[in-house]
């Protein structure tokens, strides 16, 4: 057994200290004078003085040299099971009496009350070591459960609460000394199943656990998915998941094997660990016994792990074998040099697909690109040539008017007819030039400084039926504008809003200039536009509701939304209670 001192609590300094000052420092504190030289001896009268000073050095040195024996020795009481109290420590035990210590009746090879009613086990051993150390006098109080003995320590019926990990609850009612024991928690499942890496992916799965313990407290706040199945023993626990009652359990390590060995459970494994779970082991204190806590702190303290695992390999023998297993190595390697061949192999393929999906997607761009310019030829060619014959047919409507005589209603209402269709076919020539500009992508804005509202009504005196549209605009709007294709969209903004509304109704244009860009609103009385249409009404070649007699290609609103993207804005289909409204929104740059 190891040697125990108990140092009072009123010396001064370390016993190395002690013995320095009373032993060492002597030797070399005296000094030793030299007389004055005399003029009638060959060395000055000195000779005899320095043999003095020499042998009395001599005496000194070699008596603390016989000493140093007792230091050495002192020194090695101090590191071994030493615990140095304090006189108000060592008063408080004289007074303290027996401490009464609730267990775990059922928790072996760590802790149990064995027939007789002795506590035995590690926990046993430990803090049985423990207690004559500090000179605590223990004293077992029986009980049937674990849950027994946690009822007890609430009621303050024990003092001490035996090899239990620290929880918020628990620190209700106890303090915690340092760690007596460590040992790891693991996951047990049935060997047929696979290892478990990550308990927040197993979902509902089932989970038997004693109650009343740590690892339940923290599974169910933890990972509230899992469903926890109560036991009252370990052995329950294993047995429902050796029989499939439940999925896992999570044990310790020491528990584990001991169970598994004595139960015949071979076909449990280990099927993975929780990390941050491992049971640290601390005597549990009544929160009204900080000294004692303390105390069994400086107990603990003089543990070495090589009496630890002595009293641990008493009651639960666990060898760990380390031996290199070269057959699973060579296994492991030829895996992964598979593994790396096929991921260059599958790096290459994939190299050479991206290579053709470029070449692929370069040649579809270059083909788009070929018939895009020829398509603006054709529209260019026909424009031109459409142009010439609709101006001749133009002016032959014109000369007959001329001719006819005045008055005739047929005629008249046939030659407005002629002229309103070439007009049809010249905004629809102009619609398709507009169109193949716009979706050029080496489009380039030409942005000038420009007045909206005196934009707006140059667009207005250009329009038939401009006397219809009712301008609401400040001074000026100013914004930075291609005047060309702002023209372009606010005139198909405006014939549309014409075409569609009663001709006895006014079309309003609305101007508001803002911090962020302009606002133009165009709200027309015809009769909106339905909601399937909305998502797809600025797409190409789409029309609102229309009838027979009013003409369009789909192109105006199209214009519309590529203008105003151009131009870094937008256009959108605003709510309102009758007919429909659009706002272009031109932004400040």
């Amino acid at each position: 057994m190891a040697t125990r001192v108990v140092f009072s609590g009123g010396m001064s300094g370390s016993c190395i200290d002690f013995f320095r000052g009373m032993c060492l420092m002597p030797a070399f504190s005296g000094k030793c004078r030299l007389p004055r030289k005399r003029r009638d001896s060959p060395d000055g009268g000195l000779s005899g003085s320095r043999m003095a000073c020499g042998k009395m050095l001599a005496v000194k040195i070699l008596r603390s040299l016989l000493l140093l024996p007792l230091l050495f020795a002192g020194a090695v009481l101090a590191s071994d099971g030493v615990v140095v109290l304090s006189d108000a420590e060592r008063a408080y035990l004289a007074r303290l009496g027996s401490v009464r210590l609730c267990v775990d009746p059922d928790w072996f090879p760590f802790e149990r009350i064995s027939p007789d009613g002795r506590h035995e086990g590690i926990a046993a051993d430990l803090i049985g070591l423990v207690a004559r150390r500090v000179g605590v006098d223990i004293r077992l109080l029986p009980t049937k459960t674990w849950e027994e003995s946690l009822a007890a320590s609430r009621r303050g019926e024990c003092r001490l609460m035996s090899f239990l990990n620290q929880t918020p609850d628990r620190d209700r009612w106890l303090l915690f000394t340092r760690p007596l024991f460590i040992d790891p928690n693991i996951i047990i499942a049935r060997a047929d199943q696979p290892d478990i890496g990550d308990m927040a992916a197993l979902g509902p799965k089932s989970v038997a656990l004693p109650a009343g313990t740590m690892v339940k407290e923290r599974l169910a706040r933890e990972y509230p998915a899992l469903r926890l199945i109560p036991t009252v023993s370990e052995e329950e626990a294993m047995h429902l998941v050796a029989s499939g009652v439940a999925d896992m359990t999570v044990r310790s390590l020491i528990i584990t094997a001991y169970t598994i060995r004595k139960e015949g459970l071979f076909n449990l494994k280990i099927a993975g660990r929780l990390p941050g779970y491992d049971n640290a082991l601390r005597i549990g204190v009544s929160r009204d016994d900080g000294l004692l806590r303390d105390i069994l702190d400086k107990g603990i303290a003089t543990l070495s792990e090589a009496e630890r695992d002595s009293i641990a390999n008493r009651h639960a023998a666990i060898h760990v074998i380390n031996k290199v297993d070269f057959r699973l190595m060579w296994e492991v390697l030829t895996a992964a040099a598979l593994l790396v061949l096929l991921l260059v192999y599958r790096h290459r393929q994939q190299r050479r697909l991206a290579a053709a999906h470029l070449a692929l997607s370069e040649q579809r761009v270059a083909d788009e690109r070929r018939a895009r310019e020829e398509q603006g030829r054709l529209v260019a060619m026909l424009s031109h040539e459409l142009k010439t014959p609709l101006a001749m047919i133009d002016g032959a409507a014109q000369s007959l008017r001329h001719l006819v005589d005045g008055g005739v209603p047929e005629v008249e209402r046939r030659l407005d007819r002629i002229r309103r269709g070439v007009r049809r076919l010249e905004d629809l020539s102009d619609r398709f030039l507009s169109k193949d500009r716009l979706d050029d992508a080496g489009l380039q804005l030409q942005r000038v400084r420009t007045d909206l509202v005196r934009l707006a009504a140059e667009v207005n005196g250009e329009l038939d039926g401009g006397s219809r549209i009712r301008l609401v605009a400040p001074a000026a709007a100013m914004a930075a504008v291609d005047q060309g294709l702002l023209g372009i969209a606010l005139k198909n903004l405006l014939v549309n809003a014409l075409r569609y509304s009663p001709a006895n109704q006014p079309v309003t244009l609305t101007i508001e200039a803002g911090p962020d860009g302009v606002s133009l609103r165009v709200r027309d009385h015809g009769p909106g536009i339905p909601p399937e249409l909305r998502p797809v009404l600025f797409n190409c070649y789409v029309r609102g509701q229309h009838h027979a007699d009013i003409p369009g290609a789909g192109l105006g609103l199209y214009l519309v939304r590529r203008v105003a993207e151009l131009h870094g804005g937008s256009v959108s289909l605003e709510e309102c209670e009758e007919g429909a409204e659009f706002r272009l929104f031109i932004p400040e740059r």
